[in-house]
Formats: C-alpha cells, sequence, structure tokens
C-alpha cells in the first residue's frame, strides 16, 4: 500500500530585514523602559545605557534597512527612518522625556517590521534613486527625531530645547532646489505636485516655529510636530 500523501505546510518567510528590525524593536523597547524607570530614581548610569541601546538600536535598523532594499519600498522608507530618529538626545530638564524622544523611533520601526512580514515579494521601481531622493529620505528621518524632541519640549515645563536645525536646514535646501528646479524648467516656482506641495508646507510650518517668540515655546514646538509629521508623511508615499 502506498503511503498517503501529506502536504507540507510552509512557514512564513522570516528575511534578514524581519531579523534585525524585530531585534531593533525590542531594543528600542528596552530604551523605553530604561527611560522610563529612569524617571523615577533619577540615575546617570540608566540615562547613559537608555542613550547607548538607542544607539544600538539605530544600527540594527540601520542594517535592517539595507537588507529591506531589494524589498519592499515601503518598509525600506519606514526602517531608514526610524535608524536616523532612534540615537536620542540627552534631556537635562527631565529625564523623563527621554520616553518621549523614541517614540517616533518605536512606531517607524514598528511599522517598517510589520510591512516586512506582510510583502515579501519585491517592488519594482518603486526605491528611491536618484541622490535627490535619498535626500529627501535622509530629511524625513531627520524630521522624525525632530518630532521627538518637540513632544519632549510640549511635555517640558522648563528650559526647552531647540529641536534639530539639521532637518530644516536640508528641508530649506530640497524645497529652494526644487523652487528653482521648476522655475527654470516650468517658468513656475511651483510645479503643482503634492509632494511639492506638502513639503512646501512642512517648511513653512518649520519656519513659523523657528522665527516665533522664544517665550512661546510650546506654540514652537506645536509648529514643529505639524511640519515633523507632514514631512514623515510626505516620505512615506
Amino acid at each position: 500500500m502506498s503511503r498517503p500523501y501529506r502536504r507540507k505546510v510552509r512557514g512564513p518567510d522570516v528575511s534578514a530585514t524581519t531579523i534585525f528590525v524585530g531585534l531593533a524593536c525590542g531594543t528600542l523597547l528596552t530604551a523605553v523602559g530604561l527611560a522610563a524607570w529612569n524617571s523615577f530614581p533619577h540615575l546617570p548610569v540608566l540615562s547613559r545605557a537608555a542613550r547607548a541601546v538607542g544607539w544600538l538600536a539605530g544600527a540594527l535598523l540601520l542594517i535592517g534597512a539595507l537588507f529591506a532594499w531589494p524589498g519592499s519600498a515601503l518598509a525600506f522608507r519606514l526602517i531608514l527612518m526610524a535608524a536616523l530618529a532612534a540615537p536620542p538626545h540627552r534631556r537635562r530638564d527631565a529625564p523623563w522625556n527621554d520616553v518621549l524622544l523614541l517614540l517616533p523611533a518605536l512606531a517607524l520601526a514598528g511599522g517598517g517590521l510589520l510591512y516586512s512580514l506582510e510583502h515579501v515579494q519585491p517592488e519594482v521601481g518603486s526605491h528611491p534613486a536618484t541622490p535627490v531622493e535619498i535626500a529627501l529620505l535622509i530629511c524625513g528621518g531627520l524630521g522624525a527625531r525632530a518630532l521627538g524632541e518637540a513632544l519632549s519640549n510640549v511635555a517640558a515645563s522648563t528650559s526647552p530645547t531647540e529641536p534639530s536645525s539639521l532637518a530644516y536646514v536640508l528641508l530649506t535646501l530640497l524645497v529652494g532646489g526644487a523652487a528653482l528646479a521648476s522655475l527654470w524648467q516650468q517658468g513656475t516656482v511651483w510645479a503643482g505636485a503634492a509632494n511639492e506641495g506638502a513639503l512646501a508646507a512642512s517648511w513653512l510650518a518649520w519656519s513659523a516655529a523657528r522665527l516665533g517668540p522664544r517665550q512661546h515655546h510650546r506654540l514652537r514646538a506645536g509648529l514643529t510636530i505639524v511640519a515633523a509629521s507632514l514631512l514623515v508623511a510626505t516620505m512615506m508615499k
């Protein structure tokens, strides 16, 4: 008698991207736990450990982004932005605000992990290829980092820190370059593309935050949150 045929059930594919990003998500959760624990008994060793774990998470996410390059484009964008946002800054005024600094990176890393698990087939022709697209993606990652700083500033009651200027400078260069290129090629400052409009709106909100009165730090932080959120959302498209 012949043996009955048994169909082999194949489990889900676990890629290198999933492994590294999953490790990074666990590392970020550890950093959040250390930062939250440090908010009660303020110990310098816990603050240093949280920052070191944040840098480790950034390195793991960067490796995961490299593995995600031939796969899902959106997963690559999310993971790379999370890698740039993961290394936290040191807050001198309120150590518990370190938790808020890590939230954007944790959200982006979690989104990249879920999307890479659902979309294992490579997406052709949708990855950033030109230097401008890569610069925009880096700008989005720095914007996510500034988003965490702005959230921390909203929660802080005293001595707020200035959100990262590097993202704003890079955004200014990109928006200005796009406007000059559109003016040279089409005779108009704005060609009407949705991404260009979103980038311009983000730059205007960020400019208003930086030029606003320094005594209204919560208003400036709120405008930065709007600008950085718009910038990150634009990079996901």
